[in-house]
């Protein structure tokens, strides 16, 4: 098709026209696009702050009553009516606890502003703990927890993270005593070395079919569904503790069969060198000291 020149300069015009428009639609778009992304950092900078004040919110009066409970049952002697209430209102509560860490936690891996927060850690005294917490929930079932510490005389010092070290233990520990089966016991084992910290949580349960296996760390996955499902929960635990595994450099591995009982064993690396604090757990509780260096 022969074009004069007019006709030319027409054509050429009306395409910078468009070019024109198309580059002021794109500019609009763009000014969406930052305005939208500006709205969600907004969003998720009001998230967080209402994640750690309603955490405030909560884990104060529970902590309270969790004190007090435990403070009335080593007050009123052992089988009197009384004493197996308050009992109950430390199990309870203790579950409620460990329940909402989880939700906490889940929400915090969600978000992906999750970091390590690395210390010295006592491997035992957090292990110890966390075992004692579920020791309402193991006796009902007539579980016993068996705890072995790490052959070393020396207190088992290990450079990780704390809390995220304890919710591992309590999900794994939680998981042996929901699917023991009573008169059974569980099996709480630790290995320290300067290298790698070495965690195995054995039970004699129900155990886990081979197909089943990789399913079991996905989020909200159980393997029983339904209102009459016999085994509670949410099914996040373990999908948390492989969270943390990872976030943590670690591997966690799983040993089952269906009706031989669960193996889990988690590996964990040392963060030697990380050490401006060092955590200790005494009572329940994750304290940070400030290391003095030797002069």
């Amino acid at each position: 098709m022969n074009l004069t020149d007019d006709e030319l300069i027409q054509e050429l015009s009306n395409r910078f026209a468009k070019s024109r428009k198309a580059f002021s639609d794109l500019s609009v778009i763009n000014l969406k696009l930052v305005d939208m992304n500006r709205r969600l950092e907004q969003s998720e900078a009001l998230k967080s702050n209402f994640l750690s004040n309603i955490r405030n919110e909560i884990n104060n009066p529970l902590n309270a009553i969790l004190g007090m409970a435990g403070q009335i049952t080593a007050l009123i002697p052992d089988g009197s009516e009384a004493a197996g209430l308050a009992a109950m209102i430390c199990s309870e509560a203790s579950n409620l606890d460990f329940q909402l860490r989880n939700i906490f936690m889940a929400a915090e891996l969600e978000s992906g502003e999750i970091d390590p927060h690395l210390s010295r850690v006592n491997i035992m005294t957090v292990a110890r703990d966390v075992a004692e917490s579920f020791r309402h929930s193991a006796t009902r079932k007539s579980v016993e927890i068996r705890l072995e510490p790490p052959k070393e005389e020396a207190p088992p010092l290990f450079s990780t993270d704390a809390e995220k070290l304890q919710i591992i233990l309590s999900n794994l520990i939680a998981n042996a005593v929901e699917y023991s089966r009573e008169g059974e016991d569980i099996r709480v084992s630790l290995a320290v070395s300067p290298d790698s910290l070495i965690i195995e949580v054995q039970d004699h349960g129900l155990g886990i079919a081979v197909e089943d296996q990789k399913r079991i760390f996905d989020r909200f996955i159980q393997l029983e569904t339904g209102t009459t499902r016999p085994h509670l929960g949410q099914g996040l635990g373990l999908s948390i503790t492989k969270a943390l595994v990872e976030l943590l450099e670690g591997t966690i591995i799983l040993e089952s069969a269906r009706g031989r009982g669960a193996l889990f064993r988690v590996t964990l690396p040392s963060h030697a060198g990380v050490g401006e604090l060092t955590t200790l757990a005494e009572g329940g509780n994750l304290f940070l000291f400030d290391e003095i260096s030797e002069k």
